[in-house]
């Protein structure tokens, strides 16, 4: 097993259609243990295979602390209903979050690790990751959600979502935030590339917003 990076946006990568598992061979169970990994190392909720690289219909989930993650494989939502507003955050944008629409509860299918095919009705932080991750398969980010007028918000360490940030320390020096990030999962060039994309989206809010 190993950690894989985690892409950051605006990597063309996560905006592509990830393609079906044929077939649950040693390399799919590779990239199953590896995204686990990842994921426990990311301290995350969801990470689809898109995050790390590799455009297979393969996601991993941790419903909560006290159970195991979980691999879904080809999995599609085949039923949603309700709607809810809920804060939400990436792995692929660490330490930002913002306001988005989801649904209530989903059914869903899929594959597990041994090939058998399993349907599933989910509801609270379940519904959302699997809508989340499964969006990322799509090619679709949280970002395309965020409510009309919504901007993202900076995480800050008192609070963590019950979704999809990241742990982040954040070092107050002078007047600014310097946010440190795990250089394990994230490259300088990656958190460089995604501060600059926000900027240029005029999706942030700034200082005096967040501090409202």
């Amino acid at each position: 097993m190993s950690i894989r990076p985690i892409l950051t946006f605006p990597n063309s990568l996560l905006r592509k259609r990830a393609k079906p598992v044929k077939k649950i061979d040693n390399e799919i169970m590779n990239l199953i243990r590896d995204m686990k990994e990842t994921l426990t190392e990311a301290s995350g909720i969801g990470l689809a295979a898109n995050q790390v690289g590799v455009l297979k219909r393969v996601v991993v989930i941790l419903n909560s602390p006290e159970s195991e993650i979980v691999a879904y494989v080809n999995p599609e939502i085949t039923h949603r209903k309700g709607k809810r507003e809920v804060a939400e955050g990436c792995l692929s944008f660490p330490g930002y979050t913002g306001i988005v629409n989801r649904s209530i509860s989903v059914s869903a299918r899929y594959l597990d690790e041994s090939g058998g095919k399993v349907k599933i009705t989910a509801d609270e932080l379940l519904a959302q990751a699997l809508e989340h991750e499964i969006d990322h398969l799509n090619g679709i980010l949280f970002i395309d959600h965020l409510k009309v007028h919504e901007k993202l918000s900076m995480a800050t360490p008192e609070y963590r979502p019950h979704t999809h940030d990241i742990n982040v320390s954040v070092n107050v020096q002078g007047n600014k935030d310097e946010v440190e990030f795990n250089k394990k999962l994230y490259t300088s060039i990656g958190i460089d590339d995604l501060k600059l994309a926000l900027d240029k989206a005029e999706i942030l809010k700034d200082a005096e917003q967040i501090n409202d």
